[in-house]
């Protein structure tokens, strides 16, 4: 559980209750995959009437119609030994060979979706396009993302709303009424949901290491 809720690495876990990291790597997996097959049979996503009853104040004044904020997350892996895994799996932003999956959650701060792992070289776009999250949304939903998410067209032709922060574009300074709406969206959005991401992010960690 320590593992799992920190991230922490075998070799500290090992020297900090006096165990071989063998024994930690076996105790993590069993336990990983033990969650996997219990938790599974929950459905994470949540219905819209839900969502409604769970939308904090901020999102009700602002954004209340968000569904879903949603974002890619990256894992480091080994250097594959296939040279076109190596290609598939390298990434030019990160410099390193990484998988990453598509993240959802709730307003509230639920994890409602989670995606299967795709090659570090697959674009945010075809995550969200190849996931499966398109098809669990309904007509009249929004959507949160950060600006790099272009899928706007994917989600128009669903009837659901992309929501970005407004951002500067080609040198250009933003107009007072792209900054007036970057407090709201920060104050709402921003700076809770980081916190939920890295939370998520450690535990996932812990289980791909595992």
């Amino acid at each position: 559980m320590v593992r799992l809720r920190s991230g922490l690495k075998e070799v500290d876990l090992g020297d900090r209750f006096k165990i071989q990291q063998s024994t930690i790597s076996r105790t993590a997996t069993t336990w990983i995959n033990l969650m996997y097959h219990r938790f599974q049979q929950f459905p994470a996503w949540l219905s819209r009437r839900k969502i409604d009853k769970l939308m904090p104040p901020a999102f009700s004044r602002w954004y209340p119609t968000t569904r879903v904020i949603i974002d890619c997350t990256e894992f480091f892996i080994n250097i594959p030994s296939s040279l076109t895994r190596q290609t598939a799996t390298w990434s030019s932003y990160k410099n390193h060979n990484i998988v990453k999956c598509l993240i959802g959650i709730a307003p509230h701060g639920h994890v409602t979706f989670v995606s299967w792992v795709f090659e570090g070289s697959v674009s945010d776009r075809a995550i969200t396009e190849q996931s499966g999250l398109i098809s669990l949304l309904e007509r009249g939903d929004s959507v949160m993302a950060d600006k790099g998410f272009d899928v706007q067209d994917l989600l128009i032709q669903h009837g659901v709303r992309l929501n970005i922060p407004p951002f500067r574009q080609g040198g250009r300074q933003m107009t007072p009424q792209e900054l007036a709406c970057t407090s709201p969206y920060c104050h709402a959005v921003l700076c809770p949901y980081s916190r939920w991401l890295s939370k998520v992010s450690c535990v996932m960690r812990a289980c791909v290491r595992a």
